[in-house]
């Protein structure tokens, strides 16, 4: 009988034993499921990341591209900037100093010197008063470095050949009251003459300051370009062009 009763207890112990082995078989099988369904569905949002992604690529380069494509000029830190300057006698002044618009020649030139296409956007003659701080800067330029006139050109350069080329789009001018100017005299500063690459464009100002002619004298000037050079060898003669304050 008690052989029989030890039986039983046996029985009843491998018993609970299974249903505990199956409990936890199911418990760690449920756990496997969810996990499964995390990876699953994480794999799906890092897809979904990945392929908004990639359709946001192209607008970011196509904002860029479109900046980058816009007709704008850096205004030079030797000058206030005069872009809103139209009306003859108007001002404008910055931490630079003051100017004031004596004439202005709006047309737009173009002039092609063999593989360099010249883009005269705009002519101005302006009178300008630079800051304490600018003076100094105008020491190499003239005497009357604290009050002067100056003639400004806005300008599109480009070498259109597969050539490096060396071309100053502004050689030297010359007004109608007989004074002339170099392209080292131009206080910009913007490299717009020198070794241009094949396809290259640059965009940028030229400012020349002029000792002769005021706004009642200074009619027109003529601006002769430089020779095309490859290497050493002119390979264009240089072109000129007049523009005309009416």
């Amino acid at each position: 009988m008690k052989r029989i009763g030890w039986l039983v207890l046996l029985v009843i112990l491998m018993t609970a034993c299974t249903s505990e082995s199956g409990a936890n078989q199911k418990a760690e099988e449920k756990e496997e499921k969810v996990e499964a369904t995390d990876e699953k569905k994480q794999a799906t949002e890092e897809q979904t990341e990945a392929a908004e992604d990639k359709e946001g690529t192209p607008k970011e380069k196509e904002e860029t591209t479109g900046d980058t494509s816009e007709d704008t000029f850096i205004e030079s830190p030797q000058a206030p900037n005069d872009s809103e300057l139209t009306e003859i006698g108007a001002t404008h002044k910055d931490q630079d100093g003051k100017i004031r618009l004596l004439a202005y020649a709006p047309e737009e030139q173009q002039v092609d010197v063999g593989p360099m296409n010249v883009t005269i956007h705009e002519a101005k003659f302006m009178h300008y008063k630079p800051s304490p701080d600018m003076i100094d800067f105008f020491h190499g330029f003239t005497h009357e470095e604290s009050s002067f006139n100056y003639l400004k050109l806005r300008v599109t350069v480009e070498n259109t050949s597969e050539q490096q080329v060396n071309f100053a789009p502004v050689s030297h001018l010359e007004t109608n009251t007989g004074e002339k100017k170099g392209f080292q005299d131009d206080f910009y500063l913007e490299e717009l003459h020198g070794d241009y690459t094949p396809g290259e464009a640059r965009k940028g100002q030229l400012g020349f300051i002029l000792e002769k002619g005021d706004k009642d004298t200074l009619e027109k000037f003529t601006v002769y370009t430089s020779d095309v050079f490859q290497k050493e060898k002119s390979v264009e003669k240089g072109k000129s062009y007049t523009i005309s304050f009416e």
